[in-house]
């Protein structure tokens, strides 16, 4: 069942869409090349612990599908298939209308639906409208849980950091870093940081389940 939080994340992302279309705006990102900083994080991460050519993997807060493509100019010769999630509709149908192929399928949904081998999530917990604190990383941790179930290999993601927890007058989420190192290393497992001298308020987390 969608709560009302998510529903406020799917209106906005709708209507962001609608807006802007499919560009990195939409997505509450501010350019293409800041968009793929992170998504290059996320695919050393993969390369660096691959253990075969196919591969499959679940991106949940998939937007218009930037991820998809980024993961195709870097994987040219491997066999991966994926799948794309997303709260909001637009996108997720305009994805279905321009990627979907063998081994490609995307889902209006905030969790996923099939096991992958990877779970990857970037920029998908930012913003957080209406919500305390408290409330935010009570969804946070939720979600991250019942993605870890759903995950073979590995669960990456990226998060704002900050030296607290706390939830901009813009709807922007922050949080230490340790306090997400100690709730995955408490219920996953060792948890490793990475991060770009050119996002110096991001981390991508990594934790391995295998």
């Amino acid at each position: 069942m969608v709560s009302e939080f998510e529903k406020k994340v799917a209106e906005e992302y709708n209507s962001r869409f609608q807006n802007y279309g499919a560009q990195p705006e939409s997505s509450l990102w501010f350019s293409e090349k800041r968009q793929n900083l992170r998504f290059d994080l996320i695919i050393e991460y993969i390369k660096r612990n691959l253990v075969r050519h196919d591969f499959s993997v679940n991106d949940i807060g998939c937007g218009y599908g930037g991820f998809l493509k980024r993961l195709q100019d870097n994987f040219s010769n491997n066999r991966f298939s994926y799948a794309g999630f997303d709260l909001a509709k637009s996108p997720v149908e305009y994805c279905e209308r321009n990627y979907c192929k063998k081994g490609v399928q995307f889902y209006c949904s905030g969790i996923p639906l099939v096991m992958a081998d990877y779970s990857v999530m970037s920029g998908t917990f930012n913003y957080a409208p209406d919500l305390t604190i408290k409330a935010w990383k009570d969804y946070l941790f939720k979600t991250l849980n019942a993605i870890w179930s759903l995950t073979r290999r590995s669960m990456i993601f990226n998060l704002m950091v900050s030296e607290e927890d706390k939830i901009t007058s813009q709807s922007i989420s922050y949080i230490k870093k340790e306090t997400v190192v100690k709730f995955c290393e408490k219920n996953f497992g060792k948890t490793y940081e990475y991060f770009s001298p050119k996002l110096p308020r991001e981390i991508t987390f990594c934790v391995n389940k295998i």
